[in-house]
């Protein structure tokens, strides 16, 4: 796997991880002055001693109340257990912990929103998130990350029937009432052009093996006509060698150079000598080549409306949410941290 793919990789991840978790967004004035409540360093004893129980309530918002054991524990299930918590500065862990803050009271002043539209998940809507969800887990891996991270099945279903509640307050009070017309999207494409091209893409299917040998008694067998694919399968070291080599469609920049400059240059259905690589040896066959092109405005529209659309609800979502703590009740005790 390339280093681009494997960036591809964690990023979908991410992508798969936001699912579950709400955005930290940033935070408001009337919530600033806790920045200056939080210590660093090791407290001594006597320090210890004058700690708040952790049943001593320290966020209320409106009639919430959120208690000091809520908030760790819900800080360490985000940041602490996270493999570079350790090496965190006080500086990050402070504001770690007021993006955490914040978190609770925009995600407890829509969810008080969404109790007063009497907006409500029912089983098959959660049923379906929850399916779709593990759909992005390989193997057994979805149930053991979710009892690590909840201790139970049912605590992560509670916590991700709030996020779809979350998105039908947003989408009723928001996304529901924006449009975007087809004129400012074509607007945009105008403006956007270098965007929309699409550059010289080609299907390639490839076999790699160990020695420079093997590779030229399969380049051999491969010109009297047997099967790329079927001969990959058998003997291909690389993972799309289960595919029967196939790499699919790819762009330069994509693979490692050493591939490009043979495939780029190679004409459709022609096999390439035996590339050396840190990989081990490779014989290539270029199965399809689409051309560089300018993707017309119809080919886009729809994505540069969708485009245009998120762009604006991020725009009124920030107006809306500072309304909504302008109006609550919302109190920050010192011993929070």
């Amino acid at each position: 796997m390339t280093e681009k793919q494997k960036s591809e990789a964690i990023n979908q991840k991410q992508e798969i991880k936001s699912k579950i978790k709400f955005r930290l967004l940033p935070l408001a004035s009337c919530l600033l002055s806790l920045f200056f409540l939080l210590t660093a360093g090791c407290k001594n004893k006597e320090e210890k001693k004058s700690l708040p129980s952790i049943s001593e309530v320290v966020i209320r918002i409106n009639n919430r109340e959120i208690t000091r054991r809520e908030f760790q524990d819900i800080f360490k299930k985000l940041f602490i257990e996270d493999e570079a918590a350790a090496d965190l500065k006080d500086e990050e862990l402070k504001n770690l912990k007021i993006a955490l803050v914040n978190q609770f009271v925009e995600e407890e002043l829509l969810l008080q929103e969404a109790q007063g539209a009497a907006l409500n998940v029912d089983a098959n809507e959660l049923s379906r998130e929850l399916e779709e969800i593990k759909r992005e887990y390989a193997g057994d891996a979805f149930e053991p990350t979710i009892l690590s991270k909840y201790g139970s099945m049912e605590k992560w279903k509670d916590e991700l029937k709030k996020k779809l509640l979350i998105k039908k307050i947003i989408d009723k009070a928001i996304t529901s009432k924006l449009t975007v017309k087809e004129s400012d999207a074509g607007k945009y494409y105008k403006e956007h052009m270098t965007d929309y091209k699409v550059q010289e893409q080609i299907r390639a299917l490839m076999i790699v093996v160990k020695t420079e040998d093997e590779a030229d008694q399969i380049r051999e067998r491969l010109k009297k006509g047997e099967n790329f694919a079927k001969l990959a399968e058998e003997v291909s070291l690389g993972p799309e060698g289960k595919k029967g080599g196939n790499l699919g469609f790819f762009s330069k920049g994509i693979m490692p150079k050493e591939f490009e400059d043979v495939v780029f240059s190679l004409p459709a259905g022609k096999l390439s000598q035996v590339i050396k690589t840190v990989y081990g040896y490779h014989i290539f066959r270029v199965e399809e080549k689409k051309g560089a092109k300018d993707l017309k405005f119809s080919e886009v529209k729809n994505q540069i409306i969708n485009k245009l659309k998120k762009e604006k609800s991020d725009a009124e979502f920030q107006v809306w949410m500072k309304e909504l703590k302008q109006k609550a009740r919302i109190e920050v005790k010192e011993e929070l941290l």
